[in-house]
């Protein structure tokens, strides 16, 4: 069974470097609405000999407005499209784009006379790049840490989740078989099994509360009396039983000799959940820590 922090999707990547060239294509629009209102306001008119600023006052617009807007409004744009961690694209954007302008102007200048063209061009291919090597585990994610550094260091290095040596724990090492489903935080002690179960699929920037939501806790301990009667749990099959409360699903399951509950997120879908349930069975320790799914 995979771990999570193992890799990083192809398809999460992609999605990632789109949508950070996506904002990078719209910045340039917000900013000249920016530097037009600046400009109503600075008394510019093209000319310093008839009382304006001339280009001292478009400069002053473009360097103390427009550049500082990329950088604040950035960051809440590719929070929103789940660009995270944001700032890291926030700040090492702007710094490709001026560095990949020179380049063009330089190679040809014909490219980058354009401006309505070239900036929006430029800045989305600069934005998709940055959210591209920003990306913690893949092969070009120390590229960030080069602008990072005067901003507070460089960036951690992605570590793979430790895996566990599970000890003989005196009971059974019951999991589901959920292939779509990762093995995550396990842990063990003499009498007891704990880990979390999470979509392989979920995405890398999902939110605390999201990872939350959509994760099953599984714990077994040594065999317990069953839920009483008069206790909060309902009877949902042969030796199960289920209680739903704000937070998610909650099943206890006797199951070879030990007990072992389940706590499913409200996001988690209730066919898995079900199917999370009919398939406890004792596992190898392999399946916790080495990617053995369905063994």
């Amino acid at each position: 069974m995979p771990y999570a922090a193992d890799r990083v999707p192809g398809e999460s990547v992609a999605r990632r470097a789109l949508a950070a060239a996506f904002v990078g294509l719209v910045l340039p629009l917000l900013a000249w609405g920016i530097t037009l209102a600046g400009l109503a306001v600075v008394p510019y008119d093209g000319s310093a000999y008839t009382g304006g600023w001339g280009r001292v006052g478009q400069g002053m617009v473009i360097v103390a407005g427009a550049v500082p807007f990329l950088l604040v409004v950035a960051w809440p744009l590719l929070w929103v499209l789940r660009v995270r961690p944001a700032w890291h694209v926030a700040l090492t954007a702007p710094i490709a784009a001026a560095v990949l302008w020179i380049v063009l102007n330089q190679v040809d200048a014909r490219i980058t006379s354009d401006a309505v063209v070239g900036i929006p061009a430029v800045l989305a291919v600069a934005y998709g790049a940055a959210a591209l090597f920003t990306t913690a585990g893949t092969p070009l994610w120390w590229w960030q840490q080069l602008p990072l550094m005067a901003v507070g260091g460089p960036a951690p290095i992605p570590v793979a989740e430790p895996r566990p040596h599970l000890p003989d724990v005196g009971i059974p090492l019951i999991a589901p078989d959920l292939p779509a489903y990762t093995v995550e935080r396990v842990s063990a002690r003499p009498g007891g099994l704990r880990y979390l179960l999470r979509p392989s699929a979920l995405h890398h920037a999902a939110t605390p509360a999201e990872r939350d939501a959509s994760t099953i806790t599984v714990i077994v301990g040594s065999r317990v009396d069953p839920p009483g009667e008069d206790s909060a749990y309902e009877p949902e099959g042969p030796r199960t039983w289920r209680r739903v409360t704000d937070e998610g699903t909650i099943h206890v399951v006797d199951r070879d000799d030990a007990t072992v509950m389940l706590k499913a997120g409200p996001r988690v879908p209730a066919p898995v959940l079900a199917e999370a349930v009919a398939t406890l069975r004792p596992r190898p320790p392999s399946h916790f820590t080495s990617g053995g799914q369905g063994s």
